[in-house]
């Protein structure tokens, strides 16, 4: 089984220093400068990012100084920047956890500077810590808060670039159709700046083969590593042509022509001698380990890749240490030596773990079931196999090759504005499928020599089909719920009585003659409208923009009820107004009941208190009112009862599907009136 090592990512770290004056230089004008003043915390900054990457110990020193001066002049922009620096030396010195900490610190500054895209390359440059410890989730925790300010302020650039990000660590979680459609995302916008001859766009590329190749689509993935190859050559870029070299040899590996991707390594070797680039000659030597694996040249494989596993070590790099361990297990197991393949691949499960990557556990899996049934541990080898085909289901499964497809087409259709049929993409589909079916037919049958193998395929495929019709079946249910759910709720928020009790009113009042009123009420009706139409359709908006709504609604109402009612919307000090999400309009249905069923009949002056309470990662919203009550109500109103419970019930259930939340609400009857208490999660903008 081949195992791909090396790709071209082009991860680039967004601090941007200039690197035009020389450290000699630098240092002169620093020994001219000795008063602490601006101009010598201007050299100190840029001789910590001019000892980057080739002294981090002097760049972590001259940082140091700057952040100390920095504070007693005091310039926070600088001392920001400071921080930056000090963080990526600490990286260089294999410090992690002082670079956070240092990144944190800039952070804060920036954040009461309100300078925001500081913030958000800082928190990129962060991502990119974790994304070395192989902790991809949190790596795009920060990539996606980036990201949401580079789109705000329209940066296409650096969209471009944690798009790029977004889709690596998506991939090492073997989520191929979010990857896929993440990448042409990224690619696209290189389309439209017209910066499609740079590394950046080779790195995206790159990666997009990448994914072809993992999903056996050899000739797509050879176009797309031929392109960036090409590109990364013409800019004679070092990094970026080895890399593209390096991919192409694995290709060729995978198409059993090791020959072939031996050449492709030793080349791609030379130039990562050449700059002395340590993670590229890792990759090229363990590659070259695989290949020679394919070649059945088991000493000459365990030469190489024992060499690399030290210098993958020294850089702490999990993802590929669990490649190179499956790789010597492979080696010992078809040499024979049983005992040492298992031990390999045990540490090859323990490192595919850490990273959370799917395909790899599933890969080293099915290699410990066979080193199982070598030693006659067959239970075991049992355990083993029927694991790695749960795991092999999740991310390799038709519907996700199926999507990946469509995203292509959708992608392709945007960019050559070409008409691509329903019909096109069937066959397509169909084509795969049939293809996928033949491979799995083909692969299987190797171990179809034993009642247990074929125990396991029928096993297999009888588990498969009944997963993939519950998931079809809850899909489908749970799709048209949501549609109904948010027709449903447009309905009940443009409540059909409502507009015309209001434009009876605007009639009443221009029948006498009082224009004034008439045109008031007009504007704020027509007001409440336009935001419900605009608002309604969103799947959230902000806590502001929800409170502007209602508070027109009451406006309205109250008007039209001879101001026969006050109201008071109170947000708890903890919640940020502005920066708060919530699903739009969640508490008009039940303002309306408080009004129509609460204050209507009652006697007295009708009071309305709406509450926005944060507590413990939830926002609770509540409803209360002085009215006569749900019991009295339901006396005096032969009416049909309030949609309003149903659908918010409704919206909080798929609330909770989506976010994995416990959202809830609930009606609490008082001695006087009612209240409504709607538990949602809390979530930020930004």
């Amino acid at each position: 089984m081949k195992c791909i090592i090396c790709y071209f990512f082009m991860l680039y770290s967004l601090v941007c220093f200039s690197q035009q004056q020389k450290i000699d230089s630098l240092e002169i004008e620093l020994t001219k400068n000795e008063a602490p003043n601006i101009e010598k915390l201007e050299i100190l900054n840029q001789l910590a990012a001019a000892y980057n990457p080739s002294n981090p110990e002097k760049g972590l020193q001259f940082a140091n100084e700057a952040i100390s001066l920095a504070k007693s002049l005091p310039l926070k922009d600088k001392e920001a920047l400071a921080y930056k620096n000090k963080a990526i030396h600490l990286i260089a010195l294999s410090k992690d956890s002082l670079a956070i900490v240092a990144y944190n610190e800039a952070i804060k500054i920036q954040n009461t500077r309100k300078a925001w895209n500081q913030v958000a390359r800082i928190k990129y440059n962060k991502g990119l810590i974790y994304f070395g410890q192989s902790n991809y989730q949190k790596a795009n925790e920060l990539n996606y808060k980036a990201l949401a300010i580079f789109e705000k302020e329209k940066d296409s650039f650096l969209m471009a670039v944690v798009l790029n990000s977004i889709g690596i660590n998506q991939m090492y979680q073997s989520q191929y159709p979010e990857a896929i459609d993440t990448y042409l995302k990224a690619s696209k916008i290189h389309d439209q700046t017209n910066t499609t001859n740079t590394d950046r766009h080779a790195g995206i590329l790159s990666n997009i083969g990448l994914l072809y190749s993992r999903l056996q689509k050899y000739e797509e993935a050879l176009k797309y590593y031929n392109k960036s190859l090409e590109i990364n050559k013409k800019l004679d870029a070092k990094i970026g042509t080895a890399n593209a070299l390096t991919n192409i040899g694995n290709l060729y590996d995978d198409l059993k022509q090791p020959e072939k991707a031996i050449a492709y390594y030793k080349e791609s070797l030379a130039i990562m001698q050449s700059i002395n680039n340590k993670y590229g000659i890792a990759s090229a030597l363990t590659n070259t380990g695989i290949a020679y694996i394919t070649l059945k040249s088991y000493e000459k494989a365990l030469t190489y890749l024992n060499q690399t596993k030290v210098l993958f070590q020294e850089l702490d790099n999990t993802n590929s240490l669990a490649i190179v361990y499956e790789s010597i297990g492979t080696a010992y197991l078809e040499s024979g030596a049983f005992l040492k393949a298992k031990s390999n691949f045990e540490s090859a499960f323990m490192y595919s773990k850490k990273t959370q990557s799917i395909e790899r556990q599933a890969s080293v899996l099915e290699n410990l079931a066979l080193v199982n049934a070598k030693l006659k541990n067959y239970k075991t080898a049992y355990n083993n196999q029927t694991e790695a085909k749960k795991l092999k289901d999740r991310f390799m499964s038709s519907e996700k090759k199926e999507e990946i497809a469509k995203l292509e087409a959708k992608y392709e259709y945007e960019k050559k504005e070409a008409a691509l049929t329903a019909v096109h993409d069937k066959k397509q589909a169909i084509q795969e499928a049939e293809i996928a079916r033949h491979k799995f037919i083909k692969n299987t049958s190797i171990y179809a020599g034993s009642s247990l193998a074929i125990g396991l395929i029928i096993g297999f495929i009888l588990y498969k089909k009944k997963q993939e019709a519950i998931a079809t079946t809850k899909e489908t249910a749970f799709n048209l719920k949501v549609s109904n759910t948010e027709l449903k709720a447009l309905r009940a928020q443009m409540n059909p009585h409502f507009i015309f009790n209001s434009l009876n009113s605007i009639n009443a009042y221009i029948a006498k003659n009082d224009m004034e009123n008439a045109s008031n009420y007009l504007t704020k009706f027509s007001k409440l409208m336009r935001e419900t139409l605009e608002k309604s359709t969103q799947k959230e908006i902000t806590l502001n923009e929800d409170i502007s709504i209602l508070k027109t609604y009451l406006d309205i109402e109250n008007k039209r009820a001879n101001n026969s009612f006050t109201y008071t919307i109170n947000v708890d000090e903890n919640i940020d107004p502005e920066n708060t999400l919530i699903p739009p309009m969640i508490l008009q249905p039940f303002v309306e009941n408080s009004i129509i069923h609460g204050l209507r009949n009652s006697t007295k002056n009708g009071e309305i208190a709406i509450n926005y309470i944060q507590k413990e990662g939830m926002i609770i919203c509540s409803v209360e009112d002085n009215g006569i009550g749900r019991e009295a109500s339901a006396k005096t109103n032969n009416s049909k009862h309030s949609l309003g419970m149903s659908i918010t019930k409704s919206r909080i259930e798929i609330i909770n599907k989506i976010k994995n939340t416990n959202g809830n609400f609930q009606i609490i009857d008082k001695p006087n009136g009612t209240k409504i208490e709607i538990k949602l999660p809390l979530t930020l903008a930004f």
